[in-house]
């Protein structure tokens, strides 16, 4: 069985709660492998700057390939490979539009990170969804097995449109509880952005301290103390301003602050780590080898990769085990619709020291039903539960992805 072609397409659709409660437009994109066995893959890539780069480059260099190799193949274009190199790793007269050559000795951009890894991921889910089909079997048995039949999700909320408003900020509270969910995270530049003062210098004002800490305090008011409440800061803060608010909000029991500081630098995160009342998550544009840095310089609490940014499945569940070994829990960050968010419960489903997985899209209907499962929808009381089918256990709902496929693209 060989790699016959690997596709694309995007989804675009409206997004009636972004990032400070605005409603916007939202591109999802969908990746798909093709083999001479007519059996196939379906994955999800997140549609930043640079991806379809990625996945043109991709596509040239395994083509051809044997599609259950997967792990070999993905270190092979993130690293290379060292000299006289695989016999199928010479590929270098394979048409490729945007470079003369594919190089085997390392990546196309020298580096494991940024949008090569973002696109590989999503052919790295669609290759895992394939290779189960093959074998008759769910993911997570690729991955050694479930620990859990259900996978417990958090909502993020990011804010209300009126973050003025302490009862909308109540109400967002009550409604994720009435809908099933349990956990919740909230953006901290949008929790009082109007008292912002200075847009460049990663500070916290007092005026700012004070109305983050009132309009959470609602949040805990209306969600009771047997929810959790997370928050992000989208590394936004500087050291001093992040331990200022992580004290401000101790007394109500967050379940993490994530990214507070610049994550290129560990060490302030350290910093912030060790004077935190709050457990600190980082991570979510993460692949495995920033992660070792980060819990070798004990600069986090809780690991936060993203299936879509990591590098997929496999990586997803070898930060796990890192983060296992040095007993600090692992959630995963959610930025994908329905594909992802099944394929990330895989890895969820198949990581001992799993703690929640987050969704962005409650409110937009399209974004969870553009793949469908058979006899399970994507959420059941706050949790995606597994099913036994093999791969991911999901196809395309062909009338939705009609429905907003964007201009140009073509359905597969």
């Amino acid at each position: 069985m060989k790699i016959t072609d690997i596709r694309t397409l995007r989804l675009r659709g409206p997004r009636p709660h972004s990032v400070g409660g605005k409603a916007g437009v939202l591109d999802k994109r969908l990746v798909r492998v093709d083999t001479d066995a007519g059996i196939y893959g379906l994955g999800e890539c997140d549609d930043f700057m640079g991806v379809c780069d990625a996945i043109a480059y991709v596509r040239a260099v395994l083509i051809g390939r044997d599609p259950m190799a997967i792990r070999p193949m993905f270190s092979e274009i993130t690293y290379g490979t060292l000299p006289p190199h695989p016999e199928n790793a010479r590929y270098d007269n394979r048409p490729l539009d945007l470079r003369p050559q594919i190089y085997a000795l390392c990546s196309p951009t020298c580096t494991p990170a940024g949008p090569l890894v973002w696109g590989l991921s999503g052919v790295e889910m669609a290759l895992c969804d394939l290779a189960g089909k093959v074998l008759g079997t769910p993911v997570y048995n690729l991955l050694g097995g479930k620990f859990r039949d259900r996978v417990l999700v958090y909502l993020d909320r990011s804010s209300p449109p009126d973050s003025e408003d302490l009862d909308a900020w109540r109400r967002m509270a009550a409604e994720v509880m009435e809908s099933g969910f349990t956990h919740m995270k909230f953006d901290a530049e949008y929790v009082a952005p109007k008292v912002t003062a200075d847009v460049w210098n990663r500070s916290i004002s007092g005026a700012q301290l004070r109305r983050i800490a009132e309009r959470l305090a609602a949040v805990r008011e209306a969600a009771g103390w047997d929810a959790e409440i997370c928050l992000d800061g989208h590394m936004h803060y500087n050291v001093p301003d992040a331990v200022r608010l992580a004290n401000e909000l101790a007394p109500l029991k967050l379940m993490w602050f994530e990214d507070p500081t610049p994550i290129t630098n560990p060490d302030a995160c350290a910093e912030v780590r060790a004077e935190s009342p709050i457990p600190i998550a980082v991570g979510e544009m993460f692949i495995a080898e920033q992660f070792r840095m980060f819990i070798d310089r004990k600069a986090c609490d809780v690991v936060h990769p993203d299936v879509m940014f990591c590098g997929g499945l496999h990586e997803a569940r070898k930060i796990g085990e890192y983060a296992e070994l040095h007993y600090l829990p692992l959630a995963l960050h959610g930025n994908g619709g329905s594909l992802a968010t099944i394929a990330a419960a895989h890895a969820a489903a198949a990581t001992r020291n799993f703690l929640g997985l987050e969704y962005h899209f409650i409110e937009a209907d399209w974004v969870g039903e553009y793949v469908t499962r058979e006899g399970a929808p994507l959420f059941e009381n706050g949790h995606v539960r597994l099913t036994d089918a093999p791969g991911l256990g999901v196809e395309l709902n062909r009338e939705v992805c009609e429905r907003y496929l964007a201009p140009g693209e073509t359905l597969f």
